[in-house]
Formats: structure tokens, sequence, C-alpha cells
């Protein structure tokens, strides 16, 4: 199935092998989900660059793991204004709403394919695998902390700080179970202005204040932290 209107595409399970980047088993979750003798029982929902959910998946979306691209979750108002809470990288686990549901919205920053996880196929798992449990949780957990350190940049008193605070919480909790040396280029300076409250204009020049002293370089993949202790340094 294809949305018309967004481009958004749904594409059937998968009876046979896994998929060679599917972020459970890279990530050694949710086996009772993705490897049982009906294959893997998650919904993969592709999205293009800037395209926004929730989306047609299907009823009662519970979670979806992130399996490329990197997407943002927003809170809005109601005069619309919206607030970024969270950026998601692949292999993390992005909480999901009914599309009904009004005050969230999520977007991705560039073309990104999700995994989805409905209530009834969670519920299902939940009672045959004691193991899925346990893997929720743990993804669950994983997505707080990325969750509170992006926060926690967002609070700092000085936009030198926030930025810097920022780069830090992306290269530990993008993506889960590994330390990225590059924030990626995807990630744009007005979706990094949109997480901590600032504007890109200020973004940019802090990013460039960063990359004069050497403590980031830009490459072609993104923002390359050079000096890791020096970034944390920075109030």
């Amino acid at each position: 199935m294809v949305d018309r209107g967004r481009g958004i595409g749904v594409l059937p399970r998968q009876s046979g092998p896994l998929c060679p980047d599917c972020p459970a088993t890279l990530g050694g979750v949710l086996s009772g989900i993705v490897q049982t003798s009906s294959g893997c029982l998650l919904r993969c929902v592709s999205i293009p660059a800037h395209g926004v959910l929730p989306v047609r998946w299907g009823r009662n979306p519970e979670f979806a793991l992130v399996r490329r691209g990197i997407v943002v979750r927003q809170r809005v108002d109601a005069s619309g204004g919206a607030t970024a809470v969270d950026a998601v990288g692949p292999g993390g686990l992005l909480p999901l709403r009914d599309p009904g549901e009004r005050g969230a919205s999520t977007y991705a920053v560039a073309d990104a394919l999700l995994c989805v996880c409905t209530a009834r196929t969670l519920n299902a798992a939940l009672e045959s695998s004691t193991g899925v449990a346990r893997d929720v949780i743990r993804l669950q957990a994983l997505a707080l902390d990325r969750v509170e350190r992006i926060a926690d940049a967002r609070g700092r008193k000085t936009a030198a700080g926030r930025v810097a605070a920022l780069l830090g919480a992306l290269s530990d909790t993008l993506s889960p179970h590994r330390q990225l040396d590059v924030v990626p280029a995807g990630l744009r300076q007005r979706d990094l202005g949109a997480l901590l409250a600032l504007r890109h204009e200020s973004v940019c020049r802090e990013l460039g204040r960063l990359e004069r002293s050497g403590t980031t370089t830009r490459v072609a993949e993104g923002i390359r932290i050079v000096d890791r202790a020096r970034l944390e340094a920075i109030a």
C-alpha cells in the first residue's frame, strides 16, 4: 500500500530470510517477533525525507524500530507550535500513538524505513515469550535515556553549552549500543535548533566556533567529534 499524498509506502511482511539490516537482530532483541514460523511480524513503512507521521500503516501501532534514516519526534500545541523532543536513529525504538491522537507529530529528516509493531502483535508475542517483555523494557530504557540526554542539552544555560551537549548526546544515543564519531549530515542545523529551542542561525554560529577550535570538523558524512573531552567541558 502507498499513501499517494505523501509518498509513504507500506511493505509486506517478510516470510523468507531476515533482512540483512534488521534492527532487531542487529540489536539482539525481539526474536520472538521477527523470527517466527510465519516470518517477521513487523510491518515495514517507508517515509520520504521530511515526510510526517502518523501514517496509515494499520490500527493501534505500538512502537517502531528505525531500520534506516533518522526521525524526529515533536509535541504540538493548540496553536500549531511544535517542540522537538527526540531524535531516533537506526536501531532505536520510536513510540507510536494512534493516528487520531492530537499533540504528537514525527517527521523523517531524510528517507527513512521503520519496522512497525502493532499492539495486537506485541500482546501475542508477550503471551508466548518472556524474552520479548525483557527486550521491550530494554529498548524503552534506552529511548528514555536518549530523551533525557536531549532534554539536558536543551536546558543548558548557554547556546554553546546546548550545542555541545546535544552533539555528545546524539553521538551516544542516536543509534543504540554504539557510540558514533560522526553526527549524521541528515540532521540539518534547523533540526538541531528545533531539538535545542534555538534559532538555526545560533546553531550555525556555535558549530563554526567548535570547528575553529578543533573540537569538531565537518566531513561528508556529517559533524565529526575530534576532541570529546573539550566538547564535554563546554558549559
